[in-house]
């Protein structure tokens, strides 16, 4: 897997390559996050997934916490540092202890009162987050499943068919979008995970040397040069 970061208008895309593939994240001008997946050599007929795979440990470190974040209702960061004016141990101990409280009482203030967000974007038995894209209805919003495996995680993208009296979302036959609102997201609160992940994606250390990188279009045609070279070998 070949991994890309370039800039954009509006901050950075980072995409990840695999042969005719790859799945981009993006920060909009909207003001919201978008995860796509194009396929430059075949059509999708209205489903593609990716692999994110151990040997790509820092990315997949990345997908592991977002999945655990969701799973556990970690809608906030829980990193605080002690406040300065705590000073013994007791005291320290006795705030951490209240603190963890909080948290525990917010995972089931979360529970309780956004109950259906959150069991439509869970499923604790097939270990799978569900994304309804937030462009459009979601009888008609591409979908987004992230399903946890042995040392993996499958990344995949659905178009639905058309319905009567919707409009239906963007895509081409070539290319999937998955809209996350930063404002007014069905799934609210917890598009603040996925937008946490996408900041730490751009400040991973092994994708920050662009010089590096190749632009996306010169990998493609490389790859496609080097199986040119394979078969006229052959």
């Amino acid at each position: 897997m070949k991994i890309l970061k370039e800039k954009n208008d509006f901050g950075l895309t980072v995409s990840f390559v695999e042969k005719e593939k790859y799945l981009a994240f993006s920060f909009r001008g909207n003001g919201d996050l978008y995860w796509a997946i194009y396929n430059i050599k075949q059509n999708n007929n209205g489903y593609e997934s990716f692999f994110i795979t151990k040997e790509n440990y820092d990315v997949y470190s990345i997908f592991k916490e977002l999945f655990d974040d969701i799973e556990n209702i970690r809608i906030f960061d829980e990193e605080e540092e002690v406040p300065f004016y705590i000073e013994d141990d007791y005291e320290k101990r006795a705030y951490l202890i209240e603190r963890e409280k909080e948290l525990e009482e917010d995972k089931i203030r979360y529970r309780l009162y956004n109950r259906s967000n959150y069991n439509s974007l869970f499923d604790s038995t097939n270990r799978t987050i569900t994304w309804y894209s937030d462009e459009t209805a979601n009888e008609v919003a591409n979908i987004l499943k992230i399903k946890e495996q042995d040392n993996s995680f499958k990344v995949e993208f659905f178009i639905q068919e058309d319905q009567k009296d919707y409009d239906r979302d963007f895509h081409t036959n070539k290319y999937i979008p998955i809209r996350f609102r930063n404002s007014g997201s069905s799934y609210d609160p917890f598009n603040l995970v996925f937008m946490r992940m996408y900041n730490k994606l751009c400040c991973v250390e092994d994708i920050n040397d662009n010089n590096h990188q190749m632009h996306m279009e010169e990998y493609l045609y490389n790859q496609e040069k080097k199986k040119k070279l394979i078969y006229e070998l052959k």
